[in-house]
């Protein structure tokens, strides 16, 4: 029998927590000790459009969506912080099409997902794909602009 050994394979269990629905324990863990308790308006499993259909000859080539697990937006409305949560930083926690999907996704709204690691009483929070080698940087809230993890 052939196994997959890729993150797309790893399926955490769905949990609903206050009426909102997450795809694994750890985004409800998440929510619990650090959305719920920060004031901050949030949303869960926002999309975000990255490529359009695009005509092709005979065909349409199909759109490309990323979906977030947390938007959390300031007091004004604006994206402060776009959180994926996952289980690792390694390419078995984080496939190949995550990270190009994080890549066009800052591209186009010009903020970059910040992908967290739940820790027992933190958690750490990098942003990949950059051109500097960004150090996951532990936190234990989420009063920070995405800067503070590049400096």
């Amino acid at each position: 029998m052939y196994r997959r050994t890729h993150a797309a394979s790893h399926f955490g269990k769905k949990v609903v927590i206050d009426g909102l629905k997450f795809d694994s324990m750890k985004e409800a863990s998440f929510y619990q000790l650090y959305l719920k308790p920060s004031g901050y308006q949030f949303t869960t499993q926002e999309r975000f459009t990255l490529l359009e259909t695009f005509p092709l000859e005979l065909v349409k080539l199909r759109q490309t969506v990323y979906k977030s697990d947390f938007v959390v937006y300031d007091k004004v409305g604006s994206i402060k912080h776009v959180y994926d949560v996952k289980n690792g930083y390694t390419e078995y926690a984080i496939d190949q099409k995550s990270k190009i999907k994080f890549s066009l996704f800052a591209r186009k709204y010009g903020i970059p997902v910040e992908v967290v690691v739940m820790r027992k009483n933190y958690f750490n929070v990098a942003i990949l794909g950059t051109t500097k080698k960004v150090k996951p940087v532990p936190m234990v809230n989420i009063n920070y602009d995405w800067q503070d993890i590049i400096r």
